[in-house]
């Protein structure tokens, strides 16, 4: 007999987003995850005590719509080691009804069969599965902006309608959790992701610093009109709201119209008091440098430098995970609201690094299929950009995460013992590789951008 222990508690909800919410508010459970059942129609939902990870409850939603006013207890889960030896035990005993008649596998490889109690309860023996590192795939967040576009449609994403600016692809940011979307884990948010796996999935360097949260934020960004001029704050910067980061990014340009360009730092010898001045009136555009730019384009943004997209480019975004900007000037339009949007003036004037703060711009133009090149380093992310034109063998390290975003063409990803299990990769899908993952390679035609987090 290999039974260990009693593994969980299923109970049957109607809505199961409620129901994890009452148990994690009322009870201080943790939700480890959610996944869908195998057979498609039930969503799963697994809660722990707050400092283990070992399943506790189960809540089942999609099972009987039509549950007492009670709630419903729907089955007792023993946790057993050997789940193929207990079926066959239980299936010799002659007071036991199988409820089950072959063995159930979920997404995750745990396997269960169902047998009835003397008075017709049900009981579950379970054997966990294992999670084994993959490539992880998120459902984007969108966010409609003033200056957004329908351009992230040429990507094959699905964005709701409006104006569409951003697509938060890998976020653990409160203001847009992205959830997983492929393989055992679909369904889980990046948030639940760090709680349940992030020490060993995202490497030494990638849970270190001052927020405990995924480190970095990725998105896509169409730029139908000009953005805000607007600056971020360094993480020291005392009146960060709480929670917050400083904000240093990177942008590489996807595409971009013939005369499309950027405000990239302010002109030589700027100082505060010429742009306080010169906000009073309607100067402050000529004290901004702009920056022609073009498809293959990597500008790296330091925290405290003046910077704003412009109109007629596609980028996309690799950040530290903050929300956090502070818009110096915005051409005096109305927000989707109607109404004149928020200026952060003094906090603008306060973070400018008026000498600079290393801003650095890479030509990639001249990359050729087979080459690798650093395109933006900080002590927050480390950005190279890779050409492949039949396959790259690549690795992950104990270090750090690694960030995949394609940038153009199709392909396919690879991993696994072997290198046996893959999935196609397209233009603007980006991918979180564990950094347990280990080998893994890239093939087709592809450009793509690698990320990680580097150590201090």
């Amino acid at each position: 007999m290999t039974i260990q222990k009693i593994e969980h508690v299923g109970i049957m909800v109607n809505d199961i987003e409620a129901s994890i919410s009452f148990y994690t508010k009322v009870l201080g459970l943790k939700h480890l995850r959610t996944m869908p059942h195998s057979n498609g129609i039930i969503t799963l939902a697994f809660l722990a005590y707050p400092h283990s990870n070992e399943t506790v409850i189960e809540l089942i939603q999609g099972y009987n719509t039509a549950l007492p006013a009670e709630g419903k207890v729907h089955h007792l889960a023993f946790t057993v080691s050997d789940i193929e030896a207990e079926f066959e035990r239980i299936k010799q005993l002659p007071e036991v009804k199988l409820k089950d008649e072959e063995l159930t596998v979920l997404p995750d490889g745990s396997r269960y069969f169902f047998f009835y109690g003397p008075d017709g309860e049900f009981l579950e023996l379970f054997e966990p599965g294992t999670i084994v590192p993959y490539p992880l795939q998120f459902e984007p967040q969108f966010k409609e902006r003033v200056w957004g576009g329908r351009a992230l449609e040429q990507f094959g994403l699905t964005p709701p309608e409006g104006a569409i600016g951003e697509g938060w692809m890998i976020s653990d940011h409160p203001n847009g959790i992205t959830k997983i979307m492929n393989g055992p884990l679909a369904g889980t948010g990046l948030d639940v992701l760090r709680e349940q796996f992030g020490a060993q999935w995202f490497g030494k360097n990638g849970l270190t610093g001052k927020s405990e949260r995924f480190p970095l934020l990725i998105k896509l960004l169409d730029c139908n009109d000009d953005l805000s001029v607007q600056v971020h704050p360094t993480d020291d910067y005392e009146k960060l709201p709480k929670g917050e980061l400083g904000k240093t990014e990177m942008w590489y340009i996807l595409s971009a119209k013939p005369d499309a360009k950027i405000i990239y730092g302010l002109k030589d010898q700027v100082t505060k008091q010429q742009i306080a001045a010169a906000l009073v009136g309607d100067g402050v555009m000529e004290l901004m440098q702009e920056v022609s730019v073009k498809a293959g384009d990597a500008f790296y943004i330091p925290a405290g430098t003046v910077h704003a997209l412009c109109s007629g480019v596609v980028v996309a975004e690799i950040q530290q995970n903050s929300d956090t900007t502070y818009r110096l000037y915005d051409y005096n339009r109305p927000g989707l609201d109607g109404k004149p949007r928020e200026l952060h003036i003094d906090e603008s004037l306060e973070v400018i690094a008026y000498e600079g703060a290393g801003a650095a711009y890479v030509d990639t133009s001249k990359m050729i299929a087979g080459e690798w090149l650093t395109i933006a380093q900080s002590p927050y992310f480390k950005v190279d950009k890779g050409v492949i034109e039949a396959s790259a063998k690549l690795t992950t390290s104990a270090d750090s995460f690694e960030i995949i975003v394609v940038a153009e063409g199709t392909g396919s990803i690879a991993w696994g013992d072997g290198l046996t299990q893959s999935q196609q990769v397209k233009a603007g899908e980006c991918f979180l590789l564990p950094a347990t993952l280990g080998d893994y390679t890239l093939s087709g035609d592809l450009t793509v951008l690698r990320s990680v987090v580097p150590g201090a």
